[in-house]
C-alpha cells in the first residue's frame, strides 16, 4: 500500500475515533509509523489530508448512490439502506463532525451538499416510481412526500449521532426499521403485500 493511502486510511480511523478537530498531524504520523516531516512531504497540512479523505469517502458514497433503481420493486430501497448503514459505520466522523467540517472547510461542505440533494432526490423519486406501480398511495397533499424524503435523509445522516447521544447500540436492522416506518403508512395493500414478501422476510 502506498504511503499516501496509508496516511489517509490512518487519518480516517483517527477522525472516526477521536473526532476531526481533535486529531493533530503528530497523531496521524504516529499512527502511520512515519515522522511528521515525512508526513508533510506527502500532505503539506491537515487541510490537504481531509480534502483527500473526503474525495475517497465521496467515491464510496457515489457507489452507494449508484445503486438507485437497482431493483424494480421495494428491494431497491431495502438494498440501498443496507449499503447506507455500512457506509455510516465505516465513516462515522463524516456524519458526526458535519458542522465542524462546514465551519472550517466550507469547500468540502459544498461538495457534500451535492450528495445531500442527490440522496433526497432519489428518495423522492422512489415515491413517484412506486405510486406509478400502485404500491405507494398518491400524495395526500402537494409537497408531502418531499417532507417525508427529507425526514428519511435526516434519519440516515444523524443515525450515528443520535445513537451515541442516547447510548443505544446501533445495528442495521433497527436502522432500516426506523426508515421503513416512515414509508409503511403510505403503502397500498399491494405495497404491504410486496413489503411483507420481499423485505420483512430478509429482516
Amino acid at each position: 500500500m502506498a504511503t499516501k493511502e496509508k496516511i489517509i486510511n490512518a487519518s480516517i480511523q483517527l477522525f472516526n475515533e477521536y473526532g476531526f478537530a481533535n486529531v493533530r498531524l503528530q497523531h496521524i504520523a504516529d499512527s502511520t509509523g512515519i515522522s511528521v516531516g515525512n508526513l508533510a512531504y506527502h500532505f503539506k497540512n491537515k487541510e490537504a489530508i481531509i480534502t483527500r479523505a473526503y474525495e475517497a469517502i465521496g467515491c464510496e458514497l457515489q457507489a452507494v448512490l449508484s445503486q438507485f433503481r437497482s431493483e424494480p420493486n421495494l428491494l431497491d430501497l431495502e438494498n440501498q439502506l443496507a449499503s447506507f448503514y455500512h457506509f455510516i459505520v465505516k465513516f462515522p466522523f463524516y456524519f458526526i463532525d458535519i458542522i465542524e467540517i462546514k465551519r472550517s472547510h466550507s469547500h468540502l461542505h459544498l461538495a457534500r451538499q451535492q450528495f445531500i440533494m442527490r440522496m433526497i432526490m432519489q428518495i423522492r423519486k422512489r415515491f413517484e416510481y412506486n405510486i406509478d406501480r400502485g404500491v405507494i398511495k398518491p400524495e395526500p397533499f402537494e409537497g408531502h412526500y418531499d417532507h417525508v424524503a427529507h425526514a428519511i435523509w435526516m434519519v440516515i445522516t444523524f443515525w450515528i449521532s443520535q445513537s451515541i447521544i442516547k447510548g443505544d447500540k446501533s445495528d442495521v436492522s433497527s436502522f432500516k426499521s426506523v426508515i421503513w416506518s416512515q414509508v409503511y403508512p403510505y403503502l397500498t395493500s399491494k405495497g404491504i403485500e410486496e413489503y411483507q414478501r420481499l423485505v420483512l422476510v430478509r429482516n
